[in-house]
């Protein structure tokens, strides 16, 4: 099977500077622009199922996506964004400064992210994130079974969750465009890394 891992386009808490995760931020313009580009390469493909994360920025990636390759769509509630910022998601983060700075000084969350092992006040535990994310990839691996090409639409948090603990890639994922994409092979529970397009990794994972 080859599946096409692929991260949402440009949303709005992007360019207002918020923070997102859990918050459901739609497309800007400029991002549906940049799915519509991007979806011509789709065609080549040959894209026979899509699965998407429900957040609006995921969801409406994947419906540009599929509006010319028209197949099924299916909703995977596992692969939704990690809640990496709890309370401050949503919120501005030049006022988030300002309103959370109590919180910010609180020697637990002074540093807070994936990588970090931990998450913002009222965020997800990093490893009932990671264990959501491996049984959503197993059930799609499964549904898929028959088909050829796949492609899931999702978000950062869940690329860095496959990369570390699916893909075995012992990196962190330092930089990630808008519709970043990795293509991957995957055969008898084995995932090999074909290409991966709009990735910058950095320093080993500790």
């Amino acid at each position: 099977m080859r599946i096409y891992l692929i991260r949402h386009s440009e949303s709005i808490d992007d360019i207002e500077n918020c923070y997102g995760g859990i918050a459901d931020f739609d497309l800007t313009e400029n991002g549906k622009k940049k799915v519509k580009e991007y979806r011509k390469q789709l065609e080549s493909y040959g894209i026979e199922k899509i699965y998407t994360s429900p957040y609006k920025r995921a969801y409406q990636t994947a419906q540009i996506l599929n509006e010319d390759v028209k197949v099924d769509m299916e909703i995977i509630d596992n692969i939704r964004e990690l809640n990496s910022y709890g309370i401050l998601s949503g919120v501005n983060k030049e006022l988030a400064k300002n309103i959370f700075s109590y919180v910010f000084q609180m020697e637990e969350y002074k540093n807070t992210g994936y990588y970090f092992g931990k998450t913002f006040l009222g965020g997800e535990d990093i490893k009932q994130f990671d264990n959501r994310v491996k049984e959503a990839i197993n059930y799609i691996i499964n549904d898929g079974k028959e088909l050829n090409c796949i492609a899931i639409v999702t978000h950062g948090g869940v690329y860095r969750s496959i990369f570390g603990n699916l893909l075995n890639i012992n990196q962190k994922i330092v930089e990630m465009d808008d519709l970043a994409t990795t293509i991957i092979d995957y055969s008898d529970g084995i995932f090999n890394i074909i290409e991966t397009k709009g990735i910058k990794l950095g320093e080993d994972i500790n």
